[in-house]
């Protein structure tokens, strides 16, 4: 087989050279080689734009990432600072409530002290005050210094005094107004007896006023009577009501009520005056009072409007 490759046949010369196959052939691998390298040098710049592409790219997306990043970070630091600036505001507002509430207490804490103060001044001033008329109704005399005091006792604000005070006042005041009426129901009925009707009218009004619980019946007719003879019919009136609700049906009882039908008719009521004359006439019609009695009557029912007839 050597010797086949060493030595070549020399038939037919349609056959190339040994050199120049070889030659062929190794132009060949050049020209192979020559293809390989520039395809391989294409193919190192397709690799080499596809790295720098891929570079640029991942440029970008590290832009990106960072312009991402950095929007990110000024979202959050303007959420911060949004955060910031409401939590401050509502800080704020929290403590200007705060004081607004501190000065509204402080106000009111005021107030409620100026209130104790004025209280307290008033306390001290009641009582002073009792202690002046507490002093005045036992030095006084009966007069108008001694009624002044009375008066006093009996308008002082005992709420502001303690219970002790009170106590002391009222007692003192009790026994020292049933001293002037006892002493004003002395001298009323001594008026009336020497038929002094103004004294008898002041007196016996000062009793009632004093002592209106315990004044008998015959007090207030006196007291009607004198007041009807002074003319003080208004101030009449009272007093003989008052004695006709417990007077019975004597012929006292129709002179009162005889009395008490003028002061009436003469305080310009005709329908009470007429009321007062009818219940006196039916208790006693034949009595002395009845003939006068029905004259007043026929006057005040003169002056009362006529009762309209029914259809």
């Amino acid at each position: 087989m050597s010797e086949d490759t060493a030595t070549p046949r020399m038939g037919t010369s349609s056959e190339p050279p040994p050199a120049h196959n070889e030659l062929a052939a190794l132009r060949k691998e050049i020209v192979e080689a020559r293809n390989l390298i520039i395809k391989t040098d294409n193919l190192l710049k397709n690799l080499h734009a596809e790295l720098k592409q891929m570079g640029r790219a991942h440029d970008e997306q590290e832009k990106r990432h960072w312009m991402t990043s950095v929007t990110a970070y000024v979202a959050f630091a303007v959420l911060a600072g949004v955060g910031a600036i409401a939590y401050a505001r509502a800080e704020v507002r929290t403590a200007r409530d705060e004081a607004q509430g501190a000065e509204a207490h402080a106000r009111s804490l005021q107030q409620d002290a100026e209130k104790i103060k004025t209280a307290d001044q008033a306390r001290r001033e009641s009582s002073e005050k009792a202690a002046r008329i507490y002093d005045m109704l036992g030095n006084e005399k009966e007069g108008p210094g001694l009624n002044q005091a009375m008066s006093q006792a009996m308008h002082l604000e005992k709420n502001l005094l303690s219970p002790l005070e009170a106590k002391a006042i009222e007692d003192r005041a009790a026994g020292m107004k049933l001293r002037i009426a006892q002493a004003s129901l002395e001298r009323g009925n001594s008026a009336f007896r020497h038929q002094d009707w103004q004294n008898t009218s002041v007196e016996l009004g000062r009793y009632v006023e004093l002592d209106a619980k315990s004044a008998e019946p015959n007090v207030w007719y006196h007291l009607g009577q004198a007041r009807i003879q002074i003319k003080d019919f208004a101030g009449a009136i009272v007093p003989l009501e008052t004695y006709l609700k417990s007077a019975g049906t004597g012929k006292t009882a129709q002179y009162a009520g005889f009395l008490l039908g003028q002061a009436y008719e003469e305080s310009n009521n005709p329908a009470k005056a007429r009321e007062a004359f009818e219940r006196a006439e039916k208790l006693y019609p034949g009595s002395e009072f009845a003939p006068a009695i029905r004259n007043h009557l026929r006057r005040v029912q003169s002056q009362l409007p006529a009762p309209t007839e029914k259809k």
